[in-house]
């Protein structure tokens, strides 16, 4: 895979896995099942889920603090982010919650926002679509360009900054990538869950683009690769390992890629990759344990673009093995989180949230 050694060298995040019980994965929330659920975010003190509970009702946070309630949200989500302060990015811009999505406040307009992501409770990021980057460094109040993002050579109405991630408050990373228009069929969905995914054009490269700094955002370097598919997350763990999963969203022979990274000599090498399994998101503790969560393709997306939901898991990033659900389940998408305690989180799209808890 084309990377930037610069970009993934300098990531490193402090963490520690526990042994899993033998009781495995279990269903702890179960919502309508024609909601829509757009992100799942996890901090010490809160579980959050939020999407629409039914294709009709209001826009709304799932909240576990020990039991779960329903929160409503000021409009549409697009993003979570939660820490003492619940972060939304939404529609007509970034949103803010000091009491865990009970009231909000709108504190900034803008449009195209994707991710909202806070380092310290003070120092905190919001990027989106258009070359946006913004940031913050008083919780908040007031957002400022940040002016590396403009500095790749790509036009702006097809630049989008989708990923951020902090692995100490100084070393940290956002990527993006820059899609200019092409002919052809495409569509909003994967071409795996398209009903006519064979009239769907060709994945073809684009400008996978990533912005690293390692004194706490006072200066960014950029760089730009060639890259069939996206980037769409980077996990790191504190032995200096990494992963990154690569989505394609045309039709292309594979739904998806992982590829391992030595973060300090940036050498990768993919370690999954399966026809049948679309990867959404992954977790990675150190030792090269990780846990990756997937959709298998649907095989008559006519009928249903909905795949069976699998989370895999592994000691070495070498051999995979299935992680037993309580019952099957069928998702367009999944998202994961760990808890600082270890216990792991999946949300699917479908509005199920699942819990794996840890013991030490």
């Amino acid at each position: 895979m084309p990377h930037s050694r610069r970009a993934f060298s300098s990531l490193f995040v402090a963490g520690r896995l526990r042994g899993w019980q033998s009781g495995g994965w279990k269903i702890v929330y179960r919502a309508a099942p024609d909601g829509i659920w757009i992100d799942l975010a996890v901090s010490a003190g809160a579980v959050a889920a939020v999407g629409m509970e039914t294709a009709r009702s209001k826009p709304v946070a799932v909240v576990w603090e020990g039991a779960w309630s329903v929160r409503t949200l000021p409009e549409r989500p697009v993003s979570l982010f939660l820490s003492a302060t619940a972060w939304l990015a939404a529609e007509s811009g970034l949103w803010r919650s000091a009491d865990l999505c009970r009231t909000w406040k709108l504190v900034h307009k803008a449009e195209g926002l994707l991710r909202v992501y806070f380092v310290t409770e003070a120092h905190g990021y919001a990027l989106g679509k258009e070359k946006t980057i913004l940031e913050t460094g008083d919780g908040g109040n007031t957002w400022t360009p940040v002016a590396a993002a403009a500095e790749p050579a790509t036009h702006a109405s097809y630049t989008a900054y989708h990923w951020v991630e902090f692995v100490t408050p100084r070393a940290g990373i956002i990527t993006g990538a820059s899609r200019p228009p092409r002919s052809g069929r495409t569509g909003a969905i994967p071409a795996w869950r398209d009903p006519q995914a064979d009239l769907r054009r060709k994945e073809w490269p684009g400008a996978s683009l990533t912005l690293e700094t390692r004194d706490g955002g006072l200066t960014w370097k950029h760089s730009s690769t060639s890259l069939f598919g996206r980037i769409t997350r980077v996990r790191s763990a504190k032995d200096g390992k990494g992963l990154a999963l690569v989505e394609f969203h045309d039709a292309f022979d594979w739904p998806s890629e992982v590829f391992s990274i030595d973060l300090r000599s940036g050498r990768s090498e993919r370690v999954f990759r399966r026809q049948d399994r679309a990867v959404t998101d992954l977790l990675l503790f150190p030792g090269g344990r990780a846990v990756v969560a997937a959709v298998k393709p649907p095989e008559d997306p006519a009928s249903s673009t909905l795949g069976a939901v699998h989370l895999l898991t592994t000691e070495d990033l070498t051999e995979w093995r299935e992680m037993p659900l309580p019952e099957p389940l069928r998702a367009g998408r999944v998202w994961l989180g760990t808890h600082p305690d270890g216990t792991l989180w999946a949300l699917l799209d479908t509005g199920i949230v699942l819990r794996r808890a840890l013991t030490g």
